[in-house]
Order: C-alpha cells, then sequence, then structure tokens
C-alpha cells in the first residue's frame, strides 16, 4: 500500500509543478493558471513549550522555531461537478537549545470530487504526514465523513512516524427519497523507531518501540427521508486492522443507526449509534496458566484467549451556524483498535471536540477548541513490575485569536495550548503548555 501510494504522490507533485508556469494573479487571491489557483504560502511561528519532551518527571522548557513553506491549490468546473483541492507543505523546527528535538516535517492532502451530489457524486481523499509532534494539520482530512474511526494516532509521546490515509466513496440518489453510498478507507500509522536519541532526556523505558498499525475499512450507508429536513440512516462497516509483529488481523463490525440533516441552514448534524463486534486473533499458549471460564477457551490445541466483544458504538458531529458572525462545533466518534506499543493488545478509544469561533469584525476572529481523549488497554499492561489495566486521559484546550489583514495575504494570530495526559501509569502522565505567536504570508 505505502509504495503506491507514495508514486502517486511523486506524480500528483510533478503535476501541479507543470501547471506553475503561465501564471496571473496577486497577493491574496493567489496564482490563477486556467482553472486552477495556487497559493504560495510561508507561515512561520515562535513557540514557547513548558515540556519540550512531555514527561511527568524530568519536565525542560524551550523556545523553538518554526517556518512552513507550502502550497494551497484547488480547480474546479464551471458546471460544479468537478473539484480538486489540497495541500503540499514542508517545515523545519529548531529548538533554542534543545537541538537534538530539530525535526523536519512534511506532508501533502488531496480531495477530489466528481459529481454535484444531487443525482451521485464520488469523493476521494488521499493524507501523508510525517512528523513527530502534534498534527498540526490533522483537519485537513477530519472535515470528510471519509476520515478517522480506523486508526487513531497516539501521538502523546512524539514518536517519529508517518500518517497515512486513504478514501474513496460512491454516493448515489436511487429516489427523492432514497440515497445510497459505498466507501473504502484506509489509515496507516508506521513508526520508523529511530528516535530515541532524541528523547534522550526521557528515561529509556519510558520510550517504546512503536508498531506498525495499518486499518481497512468498508462501509455501506443509507439514507431514507424522514421529513423535508432529515434523514434516517443505517449503517454497516466491516473492517480489517494490522499490528506489526502480529500474524493475523482482528476483525470488525459495526451496525449504527441514526439521523442526519438534510438541506438545513442553520444546524447541520449527523448521528449514529449502534453496536460494534471487534475480534483480534486468538492466542495459543502451551504453559500453564490459570484459567479463568470467562476469559479463555481450551481446546486440543492448548489455551486461547477469547479476544472477541461486542460493544456500544457512536459517531455524530454539528455545525450550529449561530449567526453570520458566531459558529459551534462538536462531535465525538468512538471504536477499538490494536494498541501501538503492544504487541496483541488492543484498546477502545473515545475521542471528541467542541469548539467556538467568532469573526468580530471581516478582520478578527476569536476560536477556542478543546479535544478529549480516553483509551482503555483491553489486556493488563506491565511496567516495571507493576501490572494494570491501562487507562489514559487526554485533555487538550486551544484558544487562539487571529488578525486577518486587508487582502487576505497576512495572518497573524497568537495561540494558546494545553496538553494533559492522566494515566494509572505515572510514566505516562505530563502537563505541557505552549505560547505560540505566528504570522501567515500567502500569494
Amino acid at each position: 500500500m505505502r509504495p503506491v501510494i507514495q508514486k502517486v504522490r511523486r506524480a500528483g507533485i510533478y503535476a501541479l509543478l507543470c501547471f506553475a508556469v503561465p501564471a496571473f494573479g496577486g497577493p491574496g487571491n493567489g496564482i490563477n493558471v486556467a482553472s486552477w489557483v495556487l497559493s504560495p504560502y510561508l507561515e512561520l511561528n515562535l513557540t514557547h513549550d513548558s515540556n519540550v519532551y512531555k514527561d511527568g518527571t524530568n519536565v525542560i522548557s524551550d523556545a523553538f522555531f518554526e517556518p512552513e513553506l507550502g502550497v494551497r491549490f484547488s480547480s474546479s468546473a464551471e458546471t460544479n461537478t468537478f473539484l480538486i483541492k489540497g495541500n503540499l507543505y514542508v517545515s523545519d523546527r529548531t529548538y533554542d537549545t534543545e537541538s537534538n528535538r530539530d525535526f523536519m516535517t512534511y506532508g501533502d492532502h488531496l480531495t477530489l470530487q466528481l459529481g454535484n451530489g444531487r443525482k451521485s457524486l464520488f469523493e476521494l481523499i488521499q493524507s501523508y504526514r510525517f512528523l513527530d509532534d502534534n498534527d498540526r494539520h490533522a483537519s485537513d482530512v477530519e472535515t470528510s465523513r471519509l476520515s478517522g474511526e480506523m486508526v487513531e494516532d497516539s501521538n502523546a509521546l512524539d514518536l517519529e512516524r508517518e500518517l497515512h490515509q486513504l478514501g474513496a466513496s460512491l454516493s448515489r440518489r436511487m429516489s427523492d427519497k432514497l440515497h445510497l453510498a459505498l466507501s473504502y478507507r484506509y489509515s496507516g500509522v508506521h513508526y520508523p523507531n529511530k528516535t530515541h536519541e532524541r528523547l534522550a532526556r526521557k528515561q529509556e523505558e519510558y520510550v517504546p518501540e512503536g508498531l506498525d498499525l495499518d486499518g481497512h475499512i468498508w462501509q455501506l450507508e443509507g439514507a431514507l427521508g424522514l421529513t423535508d429536513k432529515t434523514d434516517v440512516m443505517l449503517t454497516l462497516r466491516q473492517g480489517l486492522q494490522y499490528q506489526e509483529k502480529t500474524d493475523e488481523p482482528a476483525e470488525l463490525t459495526t451496525l449504527r443507526l441514526g439521523l442526519q440533516t438534510q438541506g438545513a441552514q442553520k444546524l447541520v448534524y449527523h448521528v449514529g449509534v449502534g453496536l460494534e463486534y471487534y475480534a483480534r486473533p486468538s492466542q495459543t499458549q502451551f504453559d500453564e496458566a490459570d484459567v479463568d471460564e470467562s476469559d479463555v477457551q481450551v481446546d486440543e490445541e492448548g489455551v486461547r484467549s477469547d479476544n472477541d466483544q461486542i460493544t456500544f458504538n457512536y459517531n455524530a458531529a454539528a455545525d450550529w451556524f449561530i449567526t453570520e458572525k458566531l459558529t459551534f462545533r462538536i462531535g465525538g466518534y468512538n471504536g477499538t483498535e490494536f494498541s501501538s506499543f503492544y504487541e496483541q493488545n488492543g484498546m477502545e478509544f473515545i475521542s471528541a471536540w467542541a469548539g467556538v469561533g467568532y469573526r468580530w469584525k471581516p478582520s478578527w476572529i476569536f476560536s477556542l477548541r478543546g479535544i478529549y481523549r480516553y483509551d482503555d488497554y483491553l489486556d493488563p499492561v506491565t511496567h516495571e513490575g507493576i501490572t494494570l489495566d491501562r487507562k489514559d486521559t487526554r485533555v487538550e484546550g486551544h484558544g487562539r485569536i487571529d488578525y486577518i489583514a486587508s487582502g487576505n495575504f497576512l495572518r497573524i494570530y497568537l495561540e494558546a495550548v494545553y496538553d494533559e495526559v492522566d494515566s494509572n501509569f505515572d510514566f505516562v502522565d505530563y502537563v505541557d503548555e505552549r505560547l505560540i505567536l505566528g504570522a501567515l504570508i500567502q500569494y
């Protein structure tokens, strides 16, 4: 999967550069090439980080400078039946004193849509990010219904990693009342495991090897008109998850029933609830073991773990356009996946967010955003001789002020970030606070 994605990415970059020969436009308006609009940008930010290594005991503060160079692009047909948009970027972070934490990040995002949605619509998304810190560009793909829900990124340890996402969806309105959609999604988190020297200030046992995760999911969704503005939805999902060093995949099946808006102006939402069946591959053990009848089964091959379960599952999101200037967004979902750090172990996760944005004047924007993440490991975890049912809670808060200059060519922002992880294993705990001053210059 990875070599194919990388070949497609290189071809896309080459094609994009070929378009950028005859160019017209101006600062803030982008470069116009036929139906394409290219918007090169330079983002500069200076950050004070209160806890560079995200460590609960060895707390070290530092400042870093991180310029980012990129280009956003978009194209559409006059008939509004073709839309393509995305971005390419590279950034280079340099710390004032903790130079071993210096890092270069790069990635891309692409969204393609064919059709106007009134009869049929084909959507394709692709994203790649190489990073070691928080995922600043996650929102590029979170806006699509094809994102997330399969393999969650565990970024609390700042391990060097690659994030891959690929998805395709074909939807068609069968009648005035009935709408069907078939989609496929791939998500992957891959760890080069070359980061220990970059996290040398942490004790070595605090930095585990990352296990590559890959997830594939197929989804069939039907929407039936309940009223002029509301559809009732039925969602069926079937998926496979692969973990490095585990031979067989885990399987999941999800069935959800829900509601979504249709043609609403003020409130746009979708919500679905149901059940999820999740089964990890059983592992056979021939050595002596304490057999719990509710937990294992015995056959002629030995003692086998019973690793399947049925749990409550949901997916919900809402955008409430309270006024022309004030917007409120909220959403969340849950699921089960393999662990990135413990072989054959898995975890149930809950991911939720909420945010409010207020445009005071055309040039001033105020925003607040909160993120919640809860991980509950399926099997007990042993660390330094202590075995517990590991549970991690992460809370992240963002407050930001943006000033946009006339012409939209310059944006200056001030952002405060609070990040806390609380676990029943002390080595996972930390509190990190960041203050960011940045400027975005775009053509």
